[in-house]
């Protein structure tokens, strides 16, 4: 059923493959709460986009952190690197056409969309809480990072650097 979701395209009027060859397509799937560190993950992007990284971050979602993330991707000047979509009824297309899932929560269960990322090909970077090794490192779905904000800039840098590993995992999901 996710990958035939997938298969129906996004939304009118938004494209995500808008994004340059070579740029590495991220997305956040989530209720945009304080917990789920979506803002923290803007700034990790600022800093990226800013030292050169070509990188377009897509958040799928709403929730009462929206009116800020917003905001600070403006203040960031980060209009054409961050895209916010609101809720979408179906958000499989953007995990398909994107090359990495992120999760910046900073305190999260058992995320369903690790498994709908995975089974569409996409693996996930997500920040280290009570399931994400369980749930990311020991299936082999993507990677676990220190929960941190440096942490998660260090790993898109790293990974960013490393495309082969991304088409490694994308290949192997």
């Amino acid at each position: 059923e996710v990958r035939r979701q997938a298969q129906e395209g996004a939304a009118p009027g938004l494209d995500l493959l808008e994004a340059p060859d070579g740029c590495l397509k991220v997305v956040t799937v989530a209720r945009l709460g304080a917990e789920k560190g979506v803002l923290r993950a803007v700034r990790a992007v600022s800093e990226l986009v800013r030292a050169g990284l070509n990188l377009r971050y897509y958040v799928i979602g709403d929730g009462p952190q929206r009116p800020a993330i917003e905001e600070a991707a403006k203040e960031l000047g980060l209009e054409g690197s961050v895209t916010l979509t609101g809720q979408l009824v179906n958000p499989y297309p953007w995990i398909a056409a994107s090359d990495l899932l992120l999760i910046p929560s900073y305190a999260e269960a058992a995320p369903l969309v690790v498994g709908e990322a995975a089974c569409l090909g996409t693996p996930a970077l997500t920040t280290r809480t009570s399931s994400a090794v369980e749930m990311v490192e020991k299936t082999g779905y993507g990677w676990v990072c220190d929960n941190t904000d440096e942490a998660i800039k260090e790993a898109l840098s790293y990974l960013a650097a490393r495309p082969h590993l991304i088409d490694q995992r994308h290949r192997a999901l």
